[in-house]
């Protein structure tokens, strides 16, 4: 298992997995196409076969000076509780504390998403604020945050 940058040559497969989870509430292939040029992270979590499969990816932008945005946060289904979420977010989670000038991760999360929640509150993630029809498909969502120390 490595957990790698996104290039544009993952596109397609990044697409497919965010349609296939998110459906209307998936970002657009233009959209993804523009998070891999500007991103403070995009990062795809591999297995290693033969051909490789991407089991779930991160995007992380820096919205202020001192709070990165994980915008999205996503494990493919058929590989959940399996530790898998866990091992990318805490890459990810590290890899922010180690650019020293983010103060606070702030995510967003469906409120029906109880598993995402479970995860997120693990690393330390609180819930602040519930947002309602944040989504396309009108759902609500928690904004979830994590001071960095």
């Amino acid at each position: 298992m490595k957990i790698k940058q996104v290039s544009f040559k993952d596109l397609d497969e990044i697409s497919l997995l965010e349609k296939s989870v998110f459906n209307q509430n998936a970002f657009s292939e233009v959209l993804i196409k523009k998070l891999i040029r500007r991103n403070l992270f995009f990062l795809k979590l591999e297995k290693n076969k033969i051909k490789k499969e991407i089991i779930g990816f991160v995007i992380v932008v820096k919205e202020r000076l001192d709070r990165a945005n994980i915008i999205n946060f996503l494990i493919n289904p058929k590989y959940h509780k399996k530790g898998y979420g866990s091992y990318l977010l805490y890459d990810t989670v590290q890899k922010i504390k180690e650019l020293n000038d983010i103060k606070k991760i702030v995510l967003n999360v469906q409120v029906e998403n109880s598993s995402a929640i479970k995860l997120y509150r693990k690393f330390g993630f609180k819930i602040v604020q519930r947002i309602d029809q944040y989504y396309q498909s009108k759902e609500d969502a928690y904004l979830m945050e994590l001071e960095i120390i």
